[in-house]
């Protein structure tokens, strides 16, 4: 799968979602020597319980003999041998991101504030939000706010709607910004590890929509240390996550 994203105007990246076995990063820094790549980042992750093996590694393509449009076909062979699912995302072109947001404002506050300064380095052509509050907020950093309510009767069209605001932005990723609503399974495949999801909560493990409740339930396990979680697959039932 060939996408564009936002990096290095001269560099490239490959994303690649793998069955753990060995010789997984021996194969894929080997390719890419053999077509003169510079690896500038490489970061890797083993999910022990899972049985799985995350790799990102990102190149300079100065230099780089493959034409990125013959890159898929010169990869495949690859990518099958140790079954790995990929995404290679292109320079030159800028990540689109939208955001859901419900009613708190903090992460939203800071993202913006980010986007702002530049450091995102992406655009953001759309929020959307299930509640007004925040609407004064992204339209102040002048980016269309959509208002869209969701509630059990309405959650599919809901959804449906969001899709089609989203397909028109020709959006990249999405950024669920302490947005309190479950994704739906079949909104979630339309964007595969291409949703972001920015929470208080220790999840998996503890959940909840206030902050005090999970507070709580870690004080109540004896637990010292405070994490992030920011699951690229958010589904009812299914969270795959990193901390």
């Amino acid at each position: 799968m060939i996408d564009s994203a936002a990096h290095a105007p001269d560099s490239a990246t490959l994303l690649i979602d793998a069955p753990d076995q060995k010789g997984l990063v021996a194969s894929i820094a080997q390719f890419l020597l053999q077509h003169n790549a510079n690896i500038l980042h490489a970061d890797q992750h083993q999910d022990a319980e899972e049985g799985r093996f995350l790799m990102r590694v990102e190149w300079d393509v100065n230099g780089f003999d493959l034409p990125m449009s013959a890159f898929q076909q010169a990869f495949a062979p690859v990518a099958a041998a140790k079954n790995m699912q990929w995404h290679l995302c292109q320079p030159r072109k800028r990540a689109r991101m939208a955001i859901f947001v419900s009613q708190y404002e903090h992460c939203l506050v800071d993202l913006m504030h980010r986007y702002r300064i530049g450091e995102l380095g992406c655009d953001i052509p759309l929020v959307i939000g299930n509640h007004e509050s925040m609407r004064h907020l992204v339209e102040y950093n002048r980016i269309p706010f959509h208002h869209i309510p969701v509630s059990a009767n309405t959650k599919a069209a809901a959804e449906a709607q969001a899709c089609s605001l989203l397909t028109d932005a020709q959006v990249d990723v999405i950024v669920l910004a302490r947005y309190m609503q479950v994704l739906s399974p079949d909104f979630v495949a339309q964007y595969p590890n291409r949703i972001i999801n920015i929470h208080h909560s220790f999840l998996p493990a503890f959940d909840g929509a206030r902050l005090i409740n999970v507070h709580s339930l870690v004080a109540s396990n004896s637990l010292a240390q405070p994490a992030i979680t920011l699951p690229t697959n958010w589904m009812k039932g299914r969270l795959s996550n990193k901390r």
